[in-house]
């Protein structure tokens, strides 16, 4: 009977090479990233923490980066992010950027959206959305055949 609860256990979570507890694939409670962050305030080197904590070396430095970046110490969200799609504001700039240069990728128009703070790196859409209005705007403005291959070749 002991043996079932032990493999029980397993099943949803472990014990770590230092001795502390977790489940895979799940973010650390609040309170263990929360005194991460107070640890290394206080001078504390990730290696010590993640001792003193039982938590791994790449777990602490990895809440530590997104900390000193974002200021949170909130996990990220499980099961990744939705795609970013483009707004009416935004479609027509890519249609702007295509009518100045029909020949344009669309990862160019991409990278030109954020350099002319069209958008944010939080703001720009996923080059999916970049490219359907980019195939939507050869179909209503007819585009020499070097221009249709490489836009094809772009999706």
């Amino acid at each position: 009977m002991q043996n079932y609860f032990i493999i029980a256990y397993i099943r949803h979570g472990g014990v770590n090479q230092l001795g502390g507890m977790f489940v895979n694939g799940r973010p650390l409670p609040d309170v263990v990233r929360q005194r991460i962050v107070e640890l290394a305030h206080q001078g504390v080197r990730p290696c010590d923490i993640s001792r003193q904590l039982r938590v791994s070396h790449g777990c602490v430095s990895k809440i530590l980066g997104r900390y000193y970046e974002t200021g949170s110490i909130k996990p990220g969200v499980i099961g990744g992010s939705k795609p970013k799609v483009a707004t009416p504001k935004v479609v027509d700039k890519i249609a702007d950027y295509k009518r100045q240069n029909p020949t344009m990728f669309a990862w160019e128009i991409r990278d030109r959206l954020l350099a002319d703070g069209i958008c944010d790196n939080d703001t720009v859409p996923s080059l999916c959305s970049v490219a359907l209005p980019v195939v939507l705007w050869m179909k209503l403005n007819p585009l020499s055949k070097i221009s249709s291959e490489r836009v094809k070749t772009d999706q």
